[in-house]
């Protein structure tokens, strides 16, 4: 996802077939969000893995948080947040370059993270969750989508999205393995919801 050809072409039509596994589409997912999250002027709020910004544009636009950030690996996927942004006119927000497994981020510093249709790309999920719990305060919450297991590797951009000279490799999931992976990672309450082949996950600290 580093290249600018993948991340100009995420939002013209990439992720909008997702909804053919099931994925809610970022309208309904941003409705989920906001009704799990429960925001207030006081929290802090972090789109990880944020892409080209799809749902940290709404989240500032909501202004139901008091800080809203958004973090991702790939600096051309941050152009492209901060090109869409302000196209938009979006009210300002914070923008990381970082890596799921080492963000840079207090212990206990943060509200609620959200992260979309990403899971299956972080290169090691047990670091990154461990670190999206390690940042959450207690009682904060994590919402994430990702694709279950009989998902077409074509439907996720295997043939576009290279790094280096090789593919990138994605890891699937089923429930079962998802919520192992969240009360591994520390947290207390964890409910995965299959649609489809997509899962939806609420996790609370």
């Amino acid at each position: 996802f580093r290249t600018p050809l993948v991340s100009f072409l995420y939002e013209r039509g990439w992720r909008q077939g997702f909804a053919s596994a099931g994925f809610p589409g970022i309208e309904k997912e941003y409705d989920l969000v906001m009704d799990f999250f429960q925001g207030t002027k006081e929290q802090t709020v972090i789109d990880l893995s944020c892409g080209s910004g799809l749902m940290v544009r709404r989240l500032a636009k909501s202004r139901r948080f008091g800080r809203v950030i958004a973090v991702d690996y790939s600096e051309s996927m941050l152009q492209e947040v901060l090109r869409r942004a302000a196209e938009e006119a979006c009210p300002e927000f914070d923008v990381v370059r970082a890596d799921v497994a080492r963000m840079p981020f207090r212990d206990a510093s943060v509200d609620a993270v959200h992260s979309g249709a990403a899971l299956h790309c972080w290169p090691s999920v047990q670091d990154g969750l461990r670190q999206v719990h390690r940042v959450l305060r207690p009682g904060g919450k994590f919402f994430a989508t990702t694709f279950l297991w009989g998902m077409s590797s074509d439907l996720v951009g295997l043939g576009i999205n290279l790094s280096g000279p090789g593919r990138r490799n994605y890891r699937f999931f089923n429930v079962e393995e998802l919520e192992w992976l969240m009360r591994s990672a520390g947290f207390a309450q964890v409910e995965v919801e299959r649609l489809n082949r997509c899962a939806i996950i609420r996790c609370s600290k």
